[in-house]
C-alpha cells in the first residue's frame, strides 16, 4: 500500500510541476529547493514542500496573466483561457502534493499548510476541485467565439474569491516574507 500511496503522490506532484514549468524556466525552483533543504531535514518532505509551493507560485502567475489581460489588455482571450487550464491542472494535481507530515505543525516557517488540511482531508480536497472547476468554467467562457472582457472579468472573480480564497481561507497560513 506504501508503494501504491507513493506513486499517486509522485504522479500528482510530476503532474503540478509538469504545468508550472513554464514559471519555473528562471530558476527560483532550484533557490526555492535550496532554502527549502536547508531547514527540512527529510529529502522527501523537502521536495514535495518545494513542488508544491512551486506550484502554487506558477499558480499565482497564471492569476496574474489573467488580471494582466482584464486590467491592461496584456494577451487577449486564447491566453486566458491557457492560464485558465493551467490553474484547473494545478487544483486538481493539488491534493497529492501535502502527504501527512509535511504541514507548517511540523515545518513551521517552512510551509503554510494547515493541519486541517490534513484532518478534514476531504474538506481539502473538495476546495481544490472546486478551484479547479471555476477554472475549468473561466477557460470555456474565454474559449467562446466572441468572448468579451465583461464575461471573462465575470468568470474571473469566483476563481480567486471562492477557488483561491476557498482553500486559503481554512488551510493555508501565508508565510512571512523574510
Amino acid at each position: 500500500m506504501k508503494v501504491l500511496t507513493g506513486l499517486v503522490i509522485g504522479t500528482f506532484a510530476m503532474t503540478a510541476v509538469s504545468v508550472t514549468t513554464p514559471a519555473l524556466a528562471d530558476g527560483h525552483g532550484n533557490k526555492l529547493m535550496k532554502q527549502i533543504e536547508m531547514k527540512v531535514k527529510n529529502a522527501k518532505h523537502a521536495s514535495v514542500i518545494a513542488k508544491r509551493r512551486m506550484a502554487m507560485r506558477a499558480l499565482g502567475g497564471n492569476m496574474k496573466r489573467i488580471a494582466g489581460y482584464l486590467k491592461a489588455n496584456k494577451g487577449g482571450p486564447g491566453d486566458v483561457a491557457d492560464a485558465a487550464k493551467r490553474i484547473a491542472n494545478i487544483a486538481n494535481a493539488t491534493p497529492g502534493l501535502f502527504p501527512a507530515g509535511t504541514g507548517m505543525a511540523r515545518y513551521p516557517g517552512v510551509t503554510g499548510a494547515k493541519p486541517s488540511i490534513f484532518t478534514d482531508g476531504a474538506g481539502f480536497k473538495k476546495a481544490a476541485m472546486n478551484l479547479a472547476s471555476l477554472a475549468n468554467n473561466l477557460a470555456k467562457v474565454a474559449s467562446a467565439s466572441g468572448a468579451g472582457k465583461a464575461q471573462i472579468g465575470k468568470a474571473f472573480g469566483p476563481v480567486g474569491k471562492m477557488g483561491c480564497g476557498g482553500c486559503h481561507k481554512d488551510y493555508r497560513q501565508k508565510l512571512k516574507k523574510k
